[in-house]
């Protein structure tokens, strides 16, 4: 029976077990009671000593199913008693046939057995009280993203009624502003959807979590701190024997009864005893699963597709990045956690008691950060779990806009794009690639040179040099590239070059003007099919060619030289990309937005 777990063996068993050690800490209690008023009767004759163990023997009874097998017991222990309280009977027996009267045995047992007894209780009571704490702590933080489930569940219901009543305004007006306004509620919803699935996920993995990790790993640290003080207890038990065997000869053979009993008295008895008459059968609590709203029905998938493909983007780059950082520092202090269990334990094997408390508070200080940092990890996980595995074969790569000043150039302003160092779309096209839910979503800046990273890593096709290859599309180089194989080519911001390969894999073969020839990632590219061309026309004498640009994504102005779309707005081009940023004309206003929020038609 040396390896049973409470942690194992009984399920969601926080509240009895919490309070069978509460009553076994509070017993010491009456243990030093007893070697106080023992001190003092050993003044007194041995039928003072004899009336105080028959109140022992009261007091024991009073607390005997307490103590052995909790105050909530699912199964009635008739006459039985744990192993430490038969060990504790054999002590009462014992004194009553060994009562002397020895001031100076008296003066020993208030000194050396009583207030060590105290000792342990308040020791053992801090520890207790420690994973109370614990267990208060990772208990809210679960409610606590119940609640928040709760309140995605509300947000959701209350926009798909917002969606609704613009879906019925619609009907009745048919106006583009009206059009619009449904399309944004539509999205509005569909992102509060998203949410509210990815909460449901992340509150079944806690719940999961709780029930099979942090719970049964307290509930086996209050088995540890149980077993503890039945050791210490022993001890000073046995130094209690010692104490009185020097008094006086005439108790010996008493006392050697108490010693063996005690030794018989193994730390895992008691517990074995409180699992056995506590086991019920256990159901676990249902999983979260996705209500639809009652105003609209829609069913359990996330919403995919633009624009709320970009808000998804944006979650799972800042998720990959939670991910990342808190498996490192889980992982850490996994291993910190494992190897105090280990000291903790040989401590416990070679009998070195007075150590044992400071391992204990250093388990319980590390096992409160890893369990909040593993719960931070799983929310990660499961956030990018979910969504990559919506999205399938999309492109989740997330492009940050950032802006530096310059002395020169259009507007006085330059505008630089960063992008990202590795690409879900790049990384795909490896099919013995597996899934690195630990990848960070890397930025460089467009004025940086770009290494071979992922990229060279999951790149599968070469290519061949060849200075007669012909071109089939003519591009335009969005980023600088420096090459790091041979295979490759280098290329500068705004660079023309001819396709002479198409995408294959995410790269692309191109030609540059000095003949090089070689590939480069095909997201750094702007290309340009080639068209066959009729006849030169004339144009018409002071005709003027103008194009136009759609947004797709809405862009907030941050200068005086910007100016702010919406999704959908069509532009006039004034002047084309420039470093990242185009100039257009809405409403008779000029300004400029980033190349990336919009194409041209």
């Amino acid at each position: 029976m040396s390896d049973i777990s409470i942690g194992n063996e009984l399920k969601d068993a926080f509240k009895p077990t919490d309070a069978w050690a509460y009553n076994n800490i509070k017993w010491l209690s009456d243990v030093e009671a007893f070697y106080r008023a023992r001190a003092e009767l050993e003044r007194e004759y041995a039928t003072k000593l004899k009336q105080l163990c028959a109140e022992s023997f009261k007091k024991k009874a009073n607390v005997l199913t307490l103590l052995s097998v909790g105050d909530m017991p699912k199964v009635t222990p008739g006459s039985l008693e744990s192993a430490s309280l038969v060990m504790w009977t054999e002590v009462l027996t014992q004194t009553e046939q060994s009562a002397r009267d020895r001031m100076a045995f008296g003066d020993d047992l208030n000194a050396k057995v009583a207030a060590r007894v105290t000792q342990l209780q308040g020791n053992s009571e801090a520890l207790r009280a420690k994973l109370a704490l614990l267990h208060e702590v990772v208990h809210e933080e679960r409610e606590k993203f119940y609640s928040e489930l709760k309140k995605s569940k509300e947000n959701y219901d209350h926009v798909c009624q917002s969606m609704e009543s613009a879906r019925m305004k619609a009907e009745k007006s048919a106006s583009d502003k009206t059009r619009k306004r449904e399309h944004e509620k539509e999205v509005e919803m569909n992102i509060a959807k998203n949410e509210y699935l990815m909460k449901i996920g992340v509150a079944n993995r806690l719940k999961d979590k709780y029930y099979y990790q942090d719970l049964p790993e307290i509930l086996d640290n209050y088995q540890d701190l149980n077993e503890m003080r039945v050791m210490k207890l022993n001890a000073i038990i046995a130094r209690a024997g010692e104490l009185e065997r020097a008094a006086g000869t005439r108790v010996s053979a008493n006392l050697e009864q108490i010693d063996a009993v005690a030794q018989q008295n193994l730390p895992h008895l008691d517990t074995a005893m409180y699992i056995k008459h506590n086991m019920e059968p256990w159901t676990e609590p249902v999983d979260f699963t996705y209500v639809p709203s009652p105003i609209w029905h829609d069913d359990e998938n996330l919403v995919v597709r633009e624009p709320e493909l970009t808000t998804l983007r944006v979650v799972l780059n800042k998720s990959l990045l939670s991910l990342d950082r808190y498996t490192e520092l889980t992982t850490n202090e996994k291993q910190s956690l494992e190897e105090l269990i280990r000291q903790k334990q040989e401590l416990r094997a070679a009998g070195k008691l007075a150590d044992y408390e400071t391992i204990f508070k250093k388990i319980i200080n590390t096992l409160n950060m890893y369990v909040m940092d593993d719960n931070k990890r799983v929310i990660a996980q499961v956030e990018v779990e979910t969504i990559q595995n919506y999205a399938g074969d999309q492109d989740m790569s997330y492009t940050v806009q950032e802006k530096t000043k310059r002395l020169f150039g259009l507007f006085g302003k330059k505008k630089t794009v960063i992008v990202p160092g590795t690409s879900d779309s790049l990384r795909r096209t490896n099919t013995n690639a597996t899934a690195n839910t630990n990848a960070t979503a890397n930025t460089t800046s467009s004025g940086a040179t770009h290494t071979s990273g992922l990229l060279g890593h999951f790149r599968h096709k070469t290519a061949s040099v060849s200075s007669s290859a012909s071109a089939i599309a003519t591009g335009t180089a969005l980023y600088p590239y420096e090459a790091t194989g041979a295979d490759e080519v280098s290329m500068l911001v705004g660079e023309a070059v001819s396709v002479v390969e198409a995408d294959d894999g995410g790269w692309t073969k191109v030609s540059r003007k000095s003949g090089e020839l070689g590939l480069v990632p095909t997201s750094y590219l702007e290309i340009v099919e080639e068209k066959k061309k009729g006849p030169a026309v004339a144009p018409r004498r002071g005709a003027k060619k103008v194009a136009h640009i759609e947004v797709l994504y809405d862009y907030s102005a941050d200068g005086d030289d910007e100016i702010s779309v919406r999704a959908g707005d069509k532009l006039v081009l004034v002047t084309g990309d420039v470093d990242g940023w185009t100039e257009g004309e809405l409403n008779g206003k000029r300004g400029l937005f980033p190349t990336s929020y919009g194409k041209i038609l």
